[in-house]
């Protein structure tokens, strides 16, 4: 039986191993949700409006439904199993989805599927900082694996499109619940952590919702290219297979960037990832505003690396400094509120602006983003107010 360093080898990679997987499963579902959800829902025969409601809805109840898991998954103490839960409860609750006819059915179906799929990424990414700090792994090139699942979902559903009626979208994305149901079982069982609660002014500070609400403004840029990017490259006359391959670009820069971030970015502090990314950002939005040719478009959305994987990161690096480790899954779930709130009022407004104005509504996303840009800026001109835990505030 292996002790010492040995035996700490083999659990790191364990763990590593299961929660790539876990990603990947993960992502799989979101790389299929995220582009082609909205156009099962044109399918079904909403308008653009009610499009931008039922996805503003299923990211509403997540205000609810983000702190009330991650805070019982805290006072529980086992992450794994919270997940594993979670996991289970999205299969059931999307077949609901695939049945539903009309949009008052659909949208009560993707309320009640967002209130136990939305909290799985703030408890996944808790449960994976906390086991990578414990096991000193590189979270980035873990958390990769989900934006490569991401990538290839893009890609093979926009062949399977070519194959399938639009309307058979939902049941190819519950198929991906399959593996992600297995996939939670299979994650090493974490412990609860006997950390004491920390000293002095703590993590919830005027720089902390500061730094917080410059993350969510910017992540809610995504709405318009969310909701509508497939919908608005439909029209233009791009094949399903191209939309595909236009989302997988963006993930590629996302997964280059994981992988090789921590190498070229060691050193940085949060805000400045954060002022990078909304710089990519603000640029991708301006300039897809006005349809740029395909030839210009596709090369464009490297940006994403940016505007999403910069953005990411950052806030994931502020995080894992700032919250003490008893209140990892709760302190996601915070950031999640924020995110998830700004996001579905973001939606919305993507879901009015488009229906009026086209592609032009990317300029709002652009405007968002120079705003997070703003709010970060002056984030980074405050002191840091140090809280008594391990890592201090960068």
């Amino acid at each position: 039986m292996l002790s010492g360093p040995a035996a700490k080898s083999d659990d790191a990679k364990l763990f590593a191993t299961r929660l790539a997987l876990f990603y990947a499963a993960m992502f799989i579902g979101f790389g299929l949700h995220q582009p082609f959800f909205p156009v099962w829902l044109k399918a079904k025969g909403l308008d653009d409006g009610q499009i931008g409601t039922v996805l503003a809805g299923g990211m509403l109840i997540r205000i609810i439904a983000n702190p009330i898991v991650t805070t019982l998954a805290d006072r529980g103490g086992t992450l794994s199993i919270a997940i594993a839960m979670c996991c289970a409860a999205t299969a059931v609750a999307f077949i609901g989805v695939g049945l539903a006819d009309g949009y008052a059915m659909i949208l009560i179906g993707v309320v009640i599927t967002g209130f136990v799929w939305g909290p799985l990424v703030p408890l996944t990414d808790a449960y994976g900082l906390a086991g990578v700090a414990r096991r000193a792994l590189d979270y980035g090139r873990i958390r990769v694996w989900g934006s490569v699942a991401f990538m290839v979902a893009n890609v093979i559903g926009g062949i399977v499109l070519t194959f399938i009626a639009p309307t058979q979208i939902v049941w190819m994305i519950a198929l991906t619940l399959v593996p992600l149901v297995i996939a939670s079982v299979m994650l090493v069982p974490d412990t609860r952590d006997k950390s004491i609660a920390p000293t002095g002014p703590g993590y919830f500070n005027t720089r902390f919702v500061l730094v917080m609400a410059a993350a969510a403004f910017l992540q809610a840029s995504h709405a318009v290219y969310y909701g509508f990017a497939s919908i608005h490259w439909k029209m233009l006359g791009y094949s399903a297979a191209t939309i595909g391959t236009l989302w997988a670009i963006a993930v590629f820069a996302e997964i280059a960037l994981f992988w090789a971030g921590t190498k070229f970015t060691r050193g940085w502090r949060p805000t400045t990832f954060l002022l990078i990314g909304g710089a990519g950002g603000a640029l991708r939005w301006a300039v897809m505003a006005f349809d740029p040719p395909l030839w210009f478009g596709g090369p464009l959305q490297i940006l994403h690396g940016a505007g999403f994987g910069l953005v990411h990161l950052g806030t994931m690096s502020y995080l894992a400094a700032r919250v003490p480790p008893h209140m990892r899954a709760s302190g996601q779930g915070t950031v999640a509120v924020a995110i998830g709130s700004a996001m579905a009022v973001s939606t919305l407004l993507a879901g009015y602006l488009y229906a009026r104005i086209d592609a032009k509504a990317y300029l709002a996303m652009a405007a968002l983003c120079l705003v997070g840009m703003a709010v970060t800026a002056v984030a980074r001109s405050m002191p840091i107010e140090r809280p008594a835990v391990p890592a201090a505030d960068r």
